[in-house]
């Protein structure tokens, strides 16, 4: 047999294949079965999966839901949000400035460590404050309704949620409330209080009060004052009995002090306003954000777009020094309506500044108040915080502090280190240049042609090296009479050459 023959198969082999044959086609027919059996399973779990997904997220959206539904206001509504934290660089930079000393008011520094003392004295004034009234039980209970009452929309005024049941926050705003109230009207009874009446602890307290993180509502001030005084006027409150105390430090007259048009937010607020001069407000008895319609705040928008570029985003000013180089002469202003009332006089080339000590406003309440108008609508004119960065980009460091010494514009620091303070605190007080509407677009404009001219730069270093003293001065003029006389004599000696008759 060859290599390449084959056997044939035995008929015994036949019923062998066909077996064998009938086997693998139900050998397929199984595994096809098992497969389908395999899918069916699979389905069946990918349904479940989805279900479960489905049941799932109708519960997550169940619960935003009622989220939801628990949020105050309606939809495209904008929150009265009128107290605020501050928040970024400035606040890390500066947070004594921005948190209480002594007493807290409101939710956002209440049961601080530090002012668990003032707590107690809290109860006390709300006790004097009750005493003035015949049946004590009877107004505490008006005071506690009224509180209850009132919850609801001071809640809303805070810009960040507070986490106090209702009659907690409730206690929070009669307590705090009344401890305002009573506090000015000892004030205007000259009371005795030993703790208050302490120069240290006085002054504290009434710093604290001007806080923008330490507030309550206004009208939950009117309205416990209103009990207090048994329906007296509530513009008494403000034109008198708040007057004499938050104009001492402003260009307003206790006696012809007005309100704001509109709603007072709170303490810090009317303070703002009595801190200006009225030509020098604008639109300030609205709120935060939300306070101009969408009409007024596209046509601001077109209105700055118009400027030119200088004009919009002015940035910085020279320094002090670089400004005096320049020939520019900073002095202290004699006549100024506000501390913001900065000037500049082309003609001679004087920028004047009310001096710094003319206002007895703290650095906390400076700093508070550029707080205040960086909480308001973002097309606010923000004067307060245009002189801070003005000030921060004249007093650049030492040398420029002095210069504004000498000017009369800053107080010399008693010991020494004044000029490295003076710029710490303007520097690190001063917001983005960037996020201020700034008022003094025109005056940067006028100040930066002034010292771009060579002769003003010329006369101003003339001046500097040889007329700063009286001796340089004498020199300097002896200096030039000896060339107008050699010049003459020059002139007698020749002109007999040409003309010798």
């Amino acid at each position: 047999m060859g290599p390449t023959d084959r056997p044939e198969p035995a008929a015994g082999d036949e019923s062998s294949t066909t077996i064998i044959a009938n086997g693998s086609k139900h050998g397929e027919a199984s595994s096809t079965d098992e497969g389908s059996e395999a899918d069916e399973v699979s389905a069946c779990m990918q349904r479940r999966l989805e279900e479960c997904a489905d049941a799932e997220a109708d519960e997550m959206a169940s619960s935003m839901r009622r989220r939801l539904d628990a949020l105050p206001g309606k939809a495209h509504e904008s929150e009265p949000f009128t107290i605020f934290r501050v928040a970024g660089p400035m606040r890390d930079r500066n947070r004594h400035l921005y948190e209480p000393q002594m007493v807290s008011i409101g939710p956002f520094h209440r049961g601080a460590a530090r002012l668990r003392a003032m707590e107690e004295h809290k109860w006390r004034y709300l006790r004097d404050l009750l005493a003035r009234n015949n049946d004590a039980t009877t107004t505490l209970a008006a005071y506690a309704r009224a509180a209850r009452e009132l919850e609801p929309a001071a809640r809303r005024r805070y810009a960040e949620p507070v986490h106090l049941t209702a009659r907690e926050f409730a206690e929070m705003l009669l307590l705090d409330g009344c401890f305002v109230v009573e506090f000015f009207l000892k004030g205007e009874d000259r009371a005795a209080d030993a703790m208050i009446d302490a120069a240290w602890a006085m002054q504290n307290v009434y710093s604290d009060l001007f806080l923008l993180e330490n507030q309550i509502p206004f009208f939950v001030v009117e309205r416990f004052y209103d009990i207090a005084t048994g329906g007296l006027d509530c513009d008494y409150l403000v034109t008198n009995l708040l007057a004499k105390y938050l104009t001492i430090d402003t260009p307003q007259d206790a006696a012809t002090a007005r309100p704001p048009d509109g709603e007072i937010l709170h303490l810090l607020h009317l303070y703002y306003h009595w801190f200006l001069p009225p030509e020098d407000r604008t639109n300030d008895s609205g709120g935060g954000s939300g306070s101009g319609s969408s009409k007024e705040e596209d046509e601001a928008w077109e209105e700055w777009l118009s400027k030119p570029v200088h004009e919009r985003m002015p940035w910085q000013m020279p320094p002090a020094t670089e400004l005096q180089d320049a020939g520019v002469t900073i002095r202290a202003k004699r006549s100024h309506r506000s501390l913001v009332d900065v000037t500049f006089a082309h003609r001679g080339g004087a920028l004047e500044i009310p001096a710094v000590e003319s206002y007895g406003t703290s650095r906390a309440t400076l700093a508070n108040l550029v707080a205040y108008e960086q909480s308001r609508g973002r097309w606010e004119m923000q004067r307060v915080a245009s002189y801070v960065l003005l000030m921060a980009s004249l007093v650049h460091g030492r040398r420029d502090a002095e210069a504004m010494q000498r000017a009369g514009v800053l107080a010399a620091a008693r010991g020494g280190g004044g000029g490295e303070t003076a710029a710490a605190f303007y520097a690190h007080l001063c917001p983005p240049p960037d996020a201020v509407n700034n008022c003094y677009g025109e005056l940067y404009r006028d100040v930066r042609e002034y010292s771009g001219r060579s002769w003003n730069r010329h006369r101003a270093v003339l001046a500097h090296d040889y007329f700063s003293n009286p001796w340089t001065s004498m020199s300097a003029a002896a200096a030039v009479l000896l060339l107008v006389l050699t010049v003459v004599q020059t002139v007698y000696t020749v002109l007999p050459y040409y003309h010798p008759s």
